[in-house]
């Protein structure tokens, strides 16, 4: 059932698209991860920023692009790649780009052909730009590039189909990488197997819409994974991911080698800010890439991909897919939780279990990592998940159980107990019959034997719940402390998540998805970890609620310990309720004696008291203005008991909630200000250990009285030391 269930809500999750955002975050991740790839001296790139946009006065005149194409021209390139927009003549010179144009085969020119990626502002959504008019329309490629729902690019445009205009289109950078190979290699693209492409022996499969982590992905034209050979590192000579470039001035200027050209694909293109060439990528450092460069990596990728030396990236197929999440659920619910039997109890073993949880994550990140070298692309999050979320339901449901079990041995163990009880008590009567002589000692001890039944089978459910409550609350705080750390840890990778997608330029749309998304996932977590705090506030009170007394019974005077209380208590909660002023009208007897009292204990159930009724005061006073907080403490001495009354004068107690008050758990302060454990500490102080009674009455919106009597001849038990 739990394999079953955390299998099919994460596939149902992945159906609907909520998990898209977090597999393309870790395809990124597995891009960025890989080891560097050396340069490809294959290509070599011809620049201009924004010095030379100054220098050469932009948009560049013809004459000067035709200068440009004559010098490398004549150093004998394979290919000539020229990504800028020329679709009309620019200022002089367009009969020599002309000429330039119609005279060099291998020269490649781009057009902007996809409406909908056309989306700077200064263009205006859906503008198209037309192809250099002198350039056969075989020359010419379309440079755009698709991008994903968050706006990274992490695939390419080999071909597009036009039905406006009944074209089909080949990509810029497929149209380079298929003249180099055509003239060094002798290859070009045929027909592969189910209406693909090949391209030597490598056949690249289009993108589907749900291909991997995407859900329902925009397929226009026949797209493929862009295979990055590294970032943009700017052109640093000491940077392993980097195609070599020079400037324009450069070239213009002859700066440069006699044969640098020779042979090689020469891309041309800018590398200006200001001219908004940049598309974002999967990388960090930096994310946006100049147009050029992104050209370079993809010729670089088809190229390599054709001559055998890289693979594209590729899926596996749905149902593949979907047995790798069912196998993360079976292995989080079967293979990873481990169990050991005490005393007949199912208790978890903690540290195995952590271990082989934190083995089997590795060893998925690590396969996850190893099959994208060989350029797979796994479902990493959703079997992460399905992991993670089989391993927690089936700790947490195995610890229900472990509870059950204990809960039915202890009602054994007091079952066992009333009948040894039983059997004692019938011993003891049979020798009250056979020795006569023994009667009167016989009759009082069967009457103290079955006054003592009851206490020690209270005492001893007591003592065992109470073992038991605080195995559970150990058990709990270890896993308790990963929720919190991890819930911290998320918040803060959130965070960053938000701040890193506010870096990108997304369509208003996406981005205001986004961010309700991002905010949500965080106040999700921080819920998380408030609850999480609120579970470890719990645990405290119940190891509190079972720990053993504060030490011997001493003779203690009433009225000291009383004044002392108040005082303590009207301290502490001076810094929460500054502005609470209390009439207090504390009236102690005098001649009340000194009583055997375990001190720190009896202090501590007259402090959770006294707090209940400050804080009953402050709610008070903060829906009646005109409110005056009035609280009254007694002892006094009435037919040879001694009482204490604490009366306030706040919000009250319901009667449906008067009979409850003292239960365990049960509180009626909102969520997240109780643990419902301090009367039920204080009932159990005052009645159990003391001897003593406690009656409640209130009226809501009036009063609320505490009446505790205690009769100082029960209290001598606790002078001797005896459990009884």
């Amino acid at each position: 059932m739990i394999t079953g269930g955390v299998a099919g809500i994460v596939l149902l999750l992945r159906g609907v698209g909520l998990l898209q955002l977090g597999e393309l975050a870790t395809y990124d991740w597995l891009m960025r991860s890989r080891p560097p790839l050396p340069p490809d001296d294959r290509i070599v790139i011809v620049t201009f920023d924004e010095a030379e946009i100054r220098t050469l006065n932009w948009p560049f005149s013809d004459a000067e692009v035709a200068q440009l194409l004559t010098v490398i021209k004549n150093q004998n390139p394979q290919v000539i790649g020229l990504d800028i927009y020329r679709d009309v003549p620019v200022k002089e010179g367009y009969d020599q780009l002309k000429t330039i144009l119609q005279s060099t085969p291998n020269l490649i020119g781009i057009r902007k052909a996809i409406p909908k990626l056309a989306t700077l502002e200064e263009f205006g959504s859906g503008r198209t730009i037309d192809p250099p008019p002198d350039l056969p329309p075989e020359q010419v490629g379309f440079n755009d590039f698709p991008d994903d729902i968050d706006g990274l690019v992490r695939r390419l445009l080999l071909t597009v189909y036009l039905e406006e205009t009944d074209e089909s289109l080949i990509s810029f950078g497929f149209l380079v990488a298929w003249q180099y190979l055509k003239n060094t290699a002798g290859l070009e693209p045929q027909n592969g197997p189910n209406d693909t492409i090949q391209l030597g022996d490598t056949i690249f499969s289009p993108i589907e819409a749900f291909d991997g982590g995407y859900h329902n992905a925009d397929t226009q034209g026949y797209s493929i994974f862009l295979n990055y050979r590294g970032p943009d590192q700017g052109g640093k000579p000491d940077e392993a991911y980097e195609f070599q470039r020079v400037s324009w001035q450069a070239v213009i200027d002859g700066e440069i080698a006699p044969d640098l050209f020779r042979d090689r694909i020469v891309l041309i293109g800018s590398v200006a800010p200001s001219l908004q060439d940049f598309i974002p990528t999967p990388y960090h450092n930096p994310q946006q890439m100049s147009g050029v460069v992104a050209h370079a990596n993809a010729i670089s990728f088809l190229i390599d991909a054709a001559l055998g030396k890289r693979q594209p990236i590729r899926t596996i197929p749905d149902p593949v897919e979907w047995l790798l999440i069912l196998l993360g659920a079976v292995v989080g619910t079967v293979a990873i939780t481990h169990w050991r039997t005490v005393e007949g109890l199912t208790r978890p073993a903690i540290a195995r279990t952590m271990v082989q949880f934190g083995g089997a994550i590795a060893l998925l990140i690590l396969g996850s990592y190893g099959a994208f070298l060989l350029s797979w692309w796994l479902p990493l999050l959703p079997v992460l998940l399905t992991l993670t979320a089989g391993a927690g339901l089936k700790f947490a449901i195995t610890m229900l159980i472990y509870l059950l079990q204990s809960y039915r041995q202890i009602e054994d163990y007091a079952r066992t107990l009333e009948l040894k009880v039983a059997a004692r008590t019938e011993e003891l009567s049979a020798a009250n019959q056979s020795l006569d002589e023994k009667n009167n000692q016989l009759e009082t001890t069967l009457v103290k034997l079955q006054t003592a039944q009851a206490q020690i089978i209270a005492q001893e459910r007591l003592a065992s719940l109470g073992s038991l409550t605080a195995g559970v609350a150990h058990e709990i705080r270890n896993p308790l402390n990963f929720v919190i750390n991890f819930a911290r840890i998320s918040e803060e990778l959130t965070t960053e998540l938000g701040e890193e997608l506010a870096d990108l330029e997304l369509a208003l749309e996406s981005q205001d998805t986004i961010d309700d998304i991002v905010e949500e996932f965080k106040e999700n977590l921080g819920t998380i970890r408030d609850n999480g705090q609120r579970i470890e506030q719990i645990v405290d009170s119940m190891l509190e609620h079972t720990r053993e007394g504060g030490g011997q019974a001493e003779m203690t005077d009433l009225n000291q310990l009383l004044r002392d209380v108040v005082e303590l208590v009207e301290h502490n909660l001076r810094a929460k309720m500054p502005d609470l002023q209390v009439k207090k009208a504390i009236t102690l007897n005098p001649d009340c004696p000194a009583l055997p009292l375990v001190a720190k204990d009896f202090t501590k159930a007259m402090i959770n008291i006294l707090t209940n009724a400050f804080e009953a005061m402050e709610r008070r006073r903060g829906q009646d203005p005109d409110y005056q907080p009035q609280l009254a403490v007694n002892s006094w001495q009435q037919g040879g008991r001694i009482g204490i009354t604490v009366r306030d004068n706040g919000d009250g107690i319901l009667p449906e909630h008067q009979p409850k008050i003292f239960d365990p758990f049960f509180t009626t302060k909102p969520t997240g200000e109780g643990t419902g454990l301090g009367l039920s500490l204080a009932h159990q102080t005052l009645v159990s250990v003391h001897q003593g009674n406690i009656v409640v009455e209130s009226v809501p919106g009036e009063f609320t009285e505490f009446r505790i009597d205690l009769d100082p001849r029960g209290g001598a038990s606790l002078l001797a030391g005896v459990g009884l």
